[in-house]
């Protein structure tokens, strides 16, 4: 029985101000934002490889409102309310989708939940799916582990993901990697693509 031919999506999570700029909520928290700051060339080249290669590219934007939020949602700390709840806090940090592009909203960590995000990839015919953005071990990890289980094949990039600590960013591609698909860098990905694109 002949294979499907493979459909790709890359999948970009929360790159956004509250979550990467220096004068976003999670800075202005304390909280060291360097490491995901300095994914945004990598960012910007899976997404020139994905062009290339014809995938679907998708840009996933957290919101959040008081018509979405709960309260054990509120309850993880404090200051939750205000994290991407502005138009400035909500908007794209060092990347820009296209006119192409797609850009589907969520409320929570995982991308899939409550979201359009499977039935536009189903619609389109994808059946793998390249994750980059912020962070590893949040919103990244929860949306691949539910792609996982929805019979996406995924693929998380490595060096176009990060977390605010190299532990959590590690531990995370750890997880994934043991459990919920596989893990690569953006170079070895395409290069891997480009040498079985005869077979798929």
């Amino acid at each position: 029985m002949a294979k499907n031919p493979v459909k790709e999506a890359l999948v970009i999570i929360d790159m956004q101000n509250d979550f990467c700029s220096s004068d976003g909520m999670m800075a202005k928290r304390g909280i060291d934002v360097s490491a995901v700051q300095s994914i945004v060339p990598n960012v910007q080249r899976a997404v020139e490889h994905a062009k290339r290669n014809e995938c679907l590219i998708i840009y996933i934007q957290t919101h959040h409102h008081s018509l979405s939020n709960a309260p054990v949602w509120e309850s993880r700390s404090e200051g939750v309310r205000q994290l991407c709840s502005t138009l400035w806090g909500k908007d794209f940090y060092g990347i820009r989708p296209e006119k192409n592009d797609l850009v589907i909203e969520k409320n929570r960590y995982d991308a899939f939940l409550g979201t359009n995000l499977d039935l536009i990839l189903r619609s389109q015919g994808i059946n793998r799916v390249l994750f980059a953005g912020c962070t590893t071990n949040v919103c990244v990890e929860s949306t691949v582990r539910h792609g996982f289980m929805l019979n996406y094949g995924t693929i998380t990039l490595e060096d176009a993901t990060a977390a605010y600590s190299q532990n959590e960013h590690e531990n995370a591609l750890f997880n994934l990697k043991q459990y919920f698909g596989k893990v690569r860098t953006i170079n070895n990905y395409f290069k891997e693509r480009e040498l079985l694109s005869g077979n798929n």
